[in-house]
């Protein structure tokens, strides 16, 4: 099987790309007709992100839902009726795993860390860089992440991620 033939499970780079210049060319109008269908696609992992995004400041919130947007349309360009509808059971199973995760986390070594962040990238490798850049390097200069807004959504992410990439057939 080869890295990004038809049967491969990885979103690869031109695909992140060219959603990324999709979804950010969007007109306000066209942006509320998307996350329109968008709800209806995946309202849970909709309703997910936005649950999970009510602690955050407005602009952060909006930040990790444009994050959340980009990587459904990823995952629909490169699977189409491949991709499932992820359920809120299954949505809350990969969350309280990746909690748990974060959690035996805090307590390892530096290098272990970033050991298991290379193992978990290795899923999704092109769709993890797309988020680490923008949670990193943010192409709106407005957008001031704190630390601890990073990780709000970088677990948030990864829920997302892990959940889309399980509901690929």
């Amino acid at each position: 099987m080869s890295f990004n033939g038809p049967d491969s499970k990885i979103v690869p780079d031109d695909i992140v790309d060219a959603a990324d210049i999709e979804i950010g060319g969007l007109s306000d109008d066209q942006a509320k007709l998307h996350m329109q269908r968008l709800g209806r696609r995946q309202p849970a992992l909709l309703a997910y992100v936005t649950a999970n995004s009510e602690d955050l400041t407005e602009e952060t919130a909006e930040f990790a839902v444009y994050l959340f947007v980009v990587v459904v349309q990823m995952f629909e360009m490169q699977f189409g009726k491949r991709l499932q509808n992820v359920g809120i059971k299954r949505i809350e199973s990969i969350h309280k795993e990746n909690e748990m995760m974060l959690e035996q986390l805090s307590g390892a070594h530096e290098l272990g860390i970033d050991r298991i962040a290379s193992i978990q990238a290795q899923k999704q490798p092109w769709v993890w860089k797309y988020v680490v850049e923008g949670l990193f390097e943010p192409d709106d200069p407005d957008i001031r992440l704190s630390e601890e807004d990073v990780g709000s959504i970088a677990i948030i992410m990864k829920t997302v991620i892990d959940a889309l990439d399980s509901s690929v057939r």
